[in-house]
């Protein structure tokens, strides 16, 4: 689904890709995708110290869900990132553009102290708008696992 980017000229664009507001259509699901950190389909935290290798998980990761849900990274209209080192900020940049196209999501970068796990350098969360008509590719009322992060 096409996103638009809608930039004040009251409030400068600090990086290219940057938008103040996303707009999406209306028509198609809303998608809140929870917050994912790099851990791999067997629950393991991949790139233990290496903010690149999980900045690159966590963006295959939504990739992933938003897929079983019938939606793309394309689709994606806002995201909010959690890292430990607001100093790796460039890293998760360069990873960002190999995952999203321009204009960006919303997005909103954080440092904070920790996430769930101290091995964990940075978690997002997301909401997309899926294509009307899309549909999940898994059943939506299956149990999950209570895994967190």
């Amino acid at each position: 689904m096409p996103r638009k980017a809608l930039n004040s000229p009251e409030y400068g664009v600090p990086i290219a890709g940057f938008a103040h507001v996303v707009e999406a259509p209306a028509d198609g699901r809303l998608l809140f995708v929870s917050g994912l950190t790099a851990r791999d389909a067997a629950g393991a935290i991949v790139g233990v110290g290496d903010i690149e290798a999980q900045a690159r998980q966590v963006f295959q990761n939504i990739q992933a869900v938003l897929l079983a849900a019938g939606a793309t990274l394309d689709d994606l209209v806002q995201i909010r990132t959690y890292i430990r080192d607001i100093r790796d900020w460039p890293v998760v940049e360069e990873v960002w553009r190999e995952f999203l196209s321009e204009p960006w999501p919303a997005s909103t970068l954080v440092e904070i102290s920790r996430l769930s796990d101290v091995r964990q350098l940075i978690e997002t969360d997301a909401i997309a708008v899926a294509p009307a008509g899309s549909s999940p590719t898994t059943p939506s009322d299956a149990p999950g696992e209570g895994r967190r992060g």
